[in-house]
């Protein structure tokens, strides 16, 4: 819990500061706050896993499921900004008789190419972050007194190194609200817990624009 902790105060300070040191350095356009869901997608390693070291084998999962996601970028002229976000797994999935949750965390750049329309604007992004998969052993206790409970344990953590590209296309519908249907592409370094490295996510955010389009 205290690597867990650390980990995502670390995340947090690094977008605040991002943002606090860019904004006396350049002329400050605009400001987006999003939050959205989104969808990551990997196919299931090929080998079982003695998960416990008794000689029984477990069939690993695919990654999949509903993302959370939150985050924000500082667009620092016309064509360019910074930004970050945060992702994780909504709930707690299935995983060689453990049960896993993994979380993302982007810093990118960001480029916005000319457009015609202020209420149609693409955007275009690439940077790098990290990856963190938490497994947990969940049990079922009972008894005549307290009746029957869920206890879940952190049996370990597993932090990897990602890069990524991709881009989204903000519809401005009332003001400087806007969604954004977005793709990106993740590479994972060592994803050996799932079939490959190559993450593809893709999903929808909702956000609002403070300052010029």
């Amino acid at each position: 819990m205290k690597l867990r902790g650390r980990f995502v105060s670390l995340s947090t300070l690094l977008i605040a500061s991002l943002f606090v040191l860019a904004t006396p350095v350049f002329a400050q356009e605009s400001l987006d706050v999003y939050v959205g869901t989104v969808t990551n997608q990997v196919e299931a390693r090929k080998t079982p896993i003695d998960t416990f070291g008794n000689g029984v084998l477990y069939n690993a999962p695919q990654m999949t499921g509903a993302f959370p996601k939150f985050g924000a970028n500082l667009k620092l002229n016309s064509w360019f900004g910074v930004g970050g976000e945060m992702s994780w797994r909504a709930s707690k999935g299935d995983y060689a008789a453990l049960m896993y949750r993994p979380f993302f965390y982007d810093f990118y750049g960001m480029y916005t190419p000319p457009a015609k329309s202020k209420w149609f604007v693409p955007e275009l992004q690439a940077g790098m972050g990290a990856a963190n998969l938490r497994f947990y052993y969940d049990q079922r206790l009972c008894n005549n007194f307290t009746g029957c409970r869920t206890s879940s344990s952190l049996v370990g953590t597993d932090n990897k190194f990602t890069t990524h590209f991709g881009g989204g296309f903000k519809t401005f519908f009332h003001n400087n609200w806007y969604v954004k249907p977005e793709f990106k592409l993740r590479w994972v370094n060592d994803l050996f817990q799932f079939g490959r490295n190559w993450v593809p996510e893709y999903g929808l955010s909702v956000g609002y624009t403070f300052g010029g389009r």
